[in-house]
């Protein structure tokens, strides 16, 4: 998954899944709590990985799971492409009305648009595209 996409949550907490990316997350996806302020978004295939490394942890690791596990939700857009986004996860990406979509490759993020914005814009120049490119050896 690649690109950048801004769409709006609706009044009711929906939003809509860009074209480019519905095929790529599937009838049913999974969003939870990212490292940033932001939402990670998983399709069936990399979620089955995450929760391939979920089910190796030993049963005395478990209860430090709890919180994480009771954030993660699996969401199923409607017919027009939307999908609910449950309240506790826009509280924590701090998500207004505007938000942007991150393809990052096995998963893709949700940011509110404004801290977004504001971060790429710290960061996007030619020395930072030179440097992800010799990180990468490209």
């Amino acid at each position: 998954m690649y690109g950048k996409y801004h769409h709006s949550v609706d009044s009711k907490g929906r939003i809509f899944v860009p074209s480019k990316l519905r095929d790529e997350l599937g009838e049913t996806f999974y969003v939870m709590p990212g490292t940033d302020t932001c939402l990670n978004v998983y399709n069936r295939e990399s979620w089955e990985s995450v929760q391939e490394k979920i089910n190796a942890i030993p049963l005395s690791k478990r209860g430090d799971l709890r919180i994480f596990l009771s954030n993660i939700f699996e969401c199923t857009p409607d017919k027009q492409g939307r999908f609910l986004l449950p309240a506790e996860l826009r509280e924590y990406a701090a998500l207004g009305q505007e938000v942007t979509f991150l393809g990052q490759g096995d998963h893709a993020e949700i940011w509110a648009s404004d801290a977004y914005r504001g971060d790429e814009e710290k960061k996007l120049s030619p020395a930072y595209m030179r440097s992800m490119m010799e990180a990468l050896e490209i």
